[in-house]
């Protein structure tokens, strides 16, 4: 069994980060105006599409590049967005992150594993272990 093709990998990524922003919104009790939704997810994409060209995430498609990805572009992604916004701040910065990084693997990992069930192809996380 094959895995997803870069191009199902990219759009269940593109959903998976607006619906994290989108749920981040909403939870905050923000409108989805135009440009509050573009200052929250420009900064997210735009260091996302950077560090996946890098890391080669679409071209491998496997966990570890998803997974280098995640950890560089989620965090400059929200750093950005925060000097952007100019919140949060001091300690809140932190817990921003944190949460920014836990509900962004999720929600990436759940599209993942949406494209594998809907292309009928093998979850990037077992790429590697059957590969070997």
């Amino acid at each position: 069994m094959k895995s997803p093709s870069g191009a199902a990998l990219v759009t269940a990524d593109a959903v998976a980060l607006l619906a994290f922003v989108g749920v981040g919104m909403r939870s905050h009790q923000i409108d989805a105006i135009a440009e509050v939704a573009a200052r929250n997810v420009v900064p997210l994409a735009v260091t996302w599409a950077m560090v996946s060209v890098v890391a080669g995430t679409y071209r491998r498609r496997d966990l570890a590049s998803l997974l280098a990805t995640w950890a560089i572009a989620v965090p400059l992604g929200l750093l950005a967005r925060t000097w952007w916004v100019g919140s949060p701040r001091s300690g809140r910065i932190a817990v921003f992150l944190g949460v920014g990084m836990v509900f962004t693997l999720v929600f990436l990992m759940l599209g993942r594993g949406v494209a594998a069930a809907i292309t009928r192809t093998r979850p990037v996380w077992r790429e590697r272990a059957t590969a070997q």
